[in-house]
């Protein structure tokens, strides 16, 4: 497992011609067949997001060459409550959204983690800037943020004042990749059955909380490991580019016995894992 930490993942979902190829399917699939290879590769990003706004029916702004920073949006807001991200109690009084001050140092944080990325990984901030409409940051007590399937192209994150501009890198990235599985999943069906992954006997060891999680989820967080192991790889951090080695390796050998729920998609990224 030591190409864990080399310069590249080799991933299906992580690969920068596959996500391409998925953002395609969706917006041929939307707009009809063909229509992406008519499409200037720096308006696909346009095209791409208004599609899952149609197929989420959800309001994701999104700009072509950049990503919007929001704080203030009662329509995502309601996104993440409909999703479940976050209860409409955790809004009274106002006490999700941050105060100027906080919004500043968000923004100069978020500006700098993307030019680390940029930097480390010219590929990976071309992915995250296609794939990603919005960051919307607003508070919950309890959590740093997150993103779910019925909200392709946005992240929520609620970063604490401790964060370094490395901790935002870490967390875009992470994000990123449950993003990048989602599309995968939609496109090319990692999951037949997710419903499936709950069973008593689907149940594998999360390999960054450490306990028995449904598989998909387990299955997101293994390859969330990765990514972070990466990425702390190309900052030369050797410890950290370790950090979960032998918990991967343990959630990899429970998956191998739990092939019956994944699709042809899931089963090719659970071969490139027992490779890596």
């Amino acid at each position: 497992m030591s190409s864990v930490v080399s310069k590249k993942t080799n991933l299906t979902f992580l690969n920068k011609r596959e996500i391409n190829r998925n953002i395609d399917a969706v917006i041929d699939y939307h707009f009809g067949e063909g229509t992406s290879s008519g499409i200037p590769d720096n308006e696909k990003k346009g095209y791409f997001i208004q599609t899952l706004n149609a197929l989420q029916q959800s309001q994701i702004p999104f700009e072509l060459d950049n990503i919007k920073i929001i704080f203030d949006s009662d329509i995502l807001c309601e996104h993440l409550i409909n999703n479940y991200l976050i209860e409409k109690k955790d809004t009274l009084d106002d006490k999700h959204l941050f105060n100027e001050e906080e919004r500043r140092e968000i923004v100069y944080n978020v500006e700098k983690a993307l030019d680390l990325i940029k930097l480390l990984h010219p590929d990976l901030h071309y992915l995250i800037n296609k794939h990603i409409g919005t960051l919307y940051f607003i508070k919950k007590e309890g959590f740093g943020g997150g993103s779910v399937s019925g909200l392709l192209g946005l992240i929520w994150l609620n970063p604490p004042k401790r964060w370094t501009v490395i901790d935002y890198a870490e967390a875009l990235y992470h994000e990123f990749i449950h993003n990048s599985l989602f599309l995968d999943d939609m496109v090319n069906c990692i999951f037949p059955d997710p419903l499936s992954c709950e069973n008593e006997e689907a149940l594998t060891t999360s390999t960054i909380l450490k306990k028995k999680r449904p598989l998909d989820k387990s299955f997101h967080a293994a390859n969330v490991s990765i990514g972070i192991m990466h990425m702390y790889h190309l900052l030369s951090d050797k410890k950290k580019s370790r950090m979960y080695e032998e918990d991967l390796k343990r959630t990899i050998v429970e998956m191998n016995d739990k092939t019956q729920f994944l699709g042809e998609r899931g089963l090719e990224i659970l071969k490139e894992m027992n490779h890596l």
